[in-house]
């Protein structure tokens, strides 16, 4: 039964993400697909849970501990975007979380450092990267309880964190599954692939963001001190260019 559920809501979860991401953000279908994933994830990681000891793959517990702290972050920095005032109880979760997720990250470095099987020994990169990342968010989300985010701080943050919990799923199901793929490619290619999303989201939110900053801070008609350097560096070698003859009417 478990592990019927498992593969059923596994790949109920892969399919709803590009999904999510093609809908507009903030829209209703946005929030049902985004609903869909963390459901389904939530089976996954609890059937994973109880399937792990079966497979022999202890690596696996750290990886789900990391997948579902991504996905409760995701959800709770905006959760904590909307709240009018903070709220004591919730933040101190939200804090004991993110101290977990960097145990996790910092147990799973310590599985790559101390592979000794080939299995481990193959995928030590992926496990002391997995590890990395983990630690960063977790520092990073410590940092934005003191440092407020601003809402492209915030749009940020939950794209990051659903994004990386999608990579994570993703990753498990290569590395459980895809026996004719190389080891270190399961591993890799999902998080090469979830990486260049989320530079690329991360640009396209940005973009308008720094657009309006400029403006703000150079309003129209105004020059930017960048761009009265390069009109100051153009003049001066328009200047420095020998004059041409100029040829007469009779010529």
């Amino acid at each position: 039964m478990l592990p019927a559920l498992h593969v059923i809501f596994g790949t109920v979860a892969l399919l709803v993400v590009p999904a999510a991401l093609v809908a507009r953000k903030g829209s209703d279908w946005h929030k049902r697909w985004g609903t869909a994933f963390t459901a389904s994830m939530t089976v996954v990681l609890c059937t994973a849970g109880f399937m792990w000891q079966a497979k022999g793959h202890l690596f696996l517990v750290p990886l789900g501990l990391v997948s579902a702290y991504l996905i409760f972050n995701g959800w709770r920095v905006i959760a904590r975007r909307r709240r009018p005032e903070p709220v004591l109880f919730e933040d101190r979760i939200d804090r004991a979380a993110a101290l977990g997720v960097i145990a996790a990250g910092c147990a799973t470095a310590f599985l790559g450092l101390t592979a000794a099987s080939p299995l481990m020994l193959s995928i030590r990169p992926a496990l002391l990267g997995i590890g990395s990342i983990a630690i960063c968010f977790g520092l990073n989300d410590i940092l934005g309880f003191y440092a407020p985010r601003s809402r492209t701080g915030w749009l940020l943050a939950h794209l990051s964190a659903m994004l990386a919990a999608y990579i994570s799923a993703t990753t498990a199901f290569l590395v459980i599954n895809a026996h004719s793929v190389p080891m270190v490619l399961r591993w890799a290619l999902p998080s090469a692939i979830g990486a260049a999303t989320i530079v690329a989201y991360s640009i396209r939110v940005l973009g308008p963001a720094l657009s309006a900053a400029r403006l703000r801070l150079w309003p129209a008609g105004q020059v930017s001190p960048a761009g009265a350097t390069r009109s100051r560096a153009s003049a001066a070698v328009r200047s420095a260019e020998p004059s041409k003859p100029r040829r007469s009417a009779a010529s």
